[in-house]
């Protein structure tokens, strides 16, 4: 029942967007009632949440499958490959993402969920980054903290110029900038005196 209802909430906060998106929806694009929605999650927005915490765990474990195994240049260049094909494909998700943080900003108890998903998410991408840092070598030069943050930043300004202009900002534009992000961290990891 929680994955049927989290597929139909993904539809339905893309479609729809997250102000927009209703819970009686999604409960019937599942197949359920509305008091099924709320005897899984307490709200629209732990339901977004989580939804928001497993798909961006997806991805970052999509990336990871990629470079393990390959070198630090290699792996730049298949991981900003990797995230602007998703990117691209997915269109709509990034969107969601930033407008449910612009959703946060302005109102206080969205504000606390998302931080708390945000960070969670950028621990985990620490620790991915990290792990490849010791992998590579430069564990103590690189600063996974920083270069999930700045990865974060990034996809999520790529995703919006991208949903404006995407004949300009396509999949090539987006995948070189996420790979000099990658590359320019791990360069100056490896040249560190």
């Amino acid at each position: 029942m929680r994955e049927r209802l989290l597929e139909a909430a993904a539809d339905e906060f893309t479609e729809n967007g997250y102000a927009a998106a209703k819970l009686a929806d999604i409960a019937r694009r599942a197949g359920f009632t509305k008091g099924a929605v709320y005897s899984n999650f307490d709200s629209k927005q732990a339901l977004f949440a989580e939804l928001l915490s497993k798909r961006s765990m997806e991805l970052a474990g999509r990336v990871i499958d990629i470079v393990s195994g390959l070198g630090p240049g290699d792996a730049a260049g298949r991981g900003g490959d990797a995230i602007a094909s998703w990117v691209v494909a997915e269109p709509r998700w990034p969107l969601l993402v930033t407008e449910f943080g612009i959703q946060a900003g302005r109102v206080p108890d969205l504000a606390e969920g998302y931080r708390r998903e945000r960070r969670h998410l950028r621990d985990e991408l620490q620790r991915l980054i990290a792990e490849r840092a010791t992998v590579w070598g430069v564990a103590d030069a690189l600063n996974a903290r920083r270069v999930a943050t700045s990865l974060l930043a990034l996809i999520s300004g790529l995703a919006v110029e991208h949903s404006v202009d995407p004949d300009e900002i396509d999949e090539n534009v987006i995948g070189d900038a996420i790979t000099e992000l990658l590359a320019g961290a791990i360069s100056r990891a490896l040249h560190r005196d």
